[in-house]
């Protein structure tokens, strides 16, 4: 009887332990579930609160768009973009895996000078500093002419026409009676100043000295080397001493010159200059004088540049094409490869590294560009260490997390110049 009733005791304990328990579990499970729903609440109020800056495709992140809905690109929904997604606005964190196997480069903004190499369009000219108008000296005819034509080369000394004068016959007599009579000495000389004063060459009157004869005949002889570009002499013909009977135009030197556009006109002075040709790609000519004109082309906003290069070969000729190399240097400035410059149109930037790996853009100007180099005016540092490789993936990330937009308002907008823009 007493085992029955201890029996039922432990029964009646157990249960009670049981309900006890079920009680307090359940208790505790039904403030999980209320807190769960209550944070779940809580986070769908707090999604619903949040308004996205834009959507975007994520295949092509550059593109905004200011409502949800299919992206015009991909079959897929845009994504939204939140003020707060990726943590500090200003700056752009790539996963260091990323970044090594993009192979990404930087390199430090440094002080420098930039290389300024310019080529300039030329053409080669006569030189009109050595040019030759020969004229007769009086009225006569041309008793004989030499087979000269137009573009031919002449040496200087080389005959080119006779020229009769009928009228030194007489004022020569004049003067060889004087001679024959023992005439005082100024009458002497009167006459002799007036057939030099009519024209007559002073070898000519020394011939007459000598020979005690008339001369009405002399030669037209040319004053220089070079090339006929204009010839009217003919036997028989008439002339008068106005008349222009050949042009010669000299080969050594030749002028060789080129439209300087006015921002290089800066960088002549003190540039080293160098002429050379296609038609001899490995010769270069040496320069005798150079000299900007003063005055500018009004409608191509130009300057002329003329050199004076020394020509013995007869290598260059007019009409050729050559090249004027102008080399210099422009002012100390930070100096950047190119390739580490974005160029917007009306804003240009670069991505620096910072040094805790992080990346930023900053809006710049330039003030030179010289080929694989471009110099900074504002917007960086000496030592900044600049983006060479992967710009444009760290770029568009930047534009993600609008970075550039809170720089836009700090930096204003860049400005550009080819040295010379410089």
């Amino acid at each position: 009887m007493i085992k029955l009733q201890t029996l039922f005791t432990l029964v009646l304990v157990l249960a009670l332990g049981l309900s006890a328990g079920y009680r307090l579990g359940k208790d505790r499970i039904d403030k999980v579930v209320h807190s769960a729903k209550t944070d779940k609440k809580s986070d769908e109020g707090q999604l619903r609160d949040r308004k996205p800056l834009y959507w975007y495709d994520p295949m092509y992140p550059g593109t905004r768009f200011d409502k949800p809905g299919k992206s015009p690109f991909m079959d897929m929904e845009l994504v939204p973009r939140y003020a707060d997604d990726g943590g500090d606005s200003k700056t752009v964190t790539i996963d260091p895996a990323v970044v090594q196997n993009l192979g990404l480069k930087t390199t430090k903004a440094r002080k420098g000078r930039l290389s300024i190499v310019r080529d300039l369009p030329a053409n080669v000219e006569f030189n009109s500093y050595n040019e030759a108008r020969v004229q007769p000296r009086a009225e006569g005819f041309v008793s004989l002419a030499g087979n000269l034509a137009v573009g031919d080369k002449i040496e200087a000394g080389r005959e080119i026409a006779v020229i009769t004068v009928p009228a030194w016959a007489s004022d020569q007599s004049e003067y060889l009676l004087l001679k024959s009579q023992n005439a005082p000495a100024r009458l002497l000389t009167g006459a002799r100043e007036k057939l030099r004063l009519g024209g007559m060459p002073e070898e000519m009157l020394n011939e007459v000295d000598k020979t005690l004869k008339v001369q009405t005949s002399y030669k037209i002889i040319s004053p220089l080397s070079g090339v006929i570009t204009e010839l009217s002499v003919y036997p028989g013909m008439n002339v008068d001493k106005n008349s222009t009977l050949v042009v010669i135009q000299g080969l050594d030197p030749v002028w060789v010159t080129a439209q300087t556009p006015q921002r290089y006109v800066g960088l002549v002075k003190g540039a080293k200059l160098r002429v050379s040709s296609p038609a001899y790609p490995e010769r270069v000519f040496e320069i005798a004088s150079q000299s900007l004109l003063p005055t500018a082309n009004h409608d191509a906003r130009t300057v002329p540049l003329r050199l004076e290069v020394l020509n013995p070969d007869d290598l260059l000729k007019p009409g050729m094409t050559a090249t004027i190399r102008l080399r210099n240097t422009g002012p100390e400035s930070l100096i950047i490869p190119s390739q580490s410059l974005i160029d917007m149109g009306e804003e240009k930037r670069v991505i620096v590294r910072l040094p805790d790996g992080s990346f930023l853009p900053k809006l710049v100007k330039t003030s030179g560009l010289s080929g694989s180099e471009t110099a900074i005016s504002q917007g960086l540092n000496e030592g900044d260490e600049v983006v060479v490789s992967g710009l444009f993936l760290i770029d568009s990330e930047a534009n993600l997390l609008g970075a550039l937009e809170h720089l836009k308002g700090v930096s204003g907008e860049s400005d550009s110049k080819d040295i010379s823009d410089l």
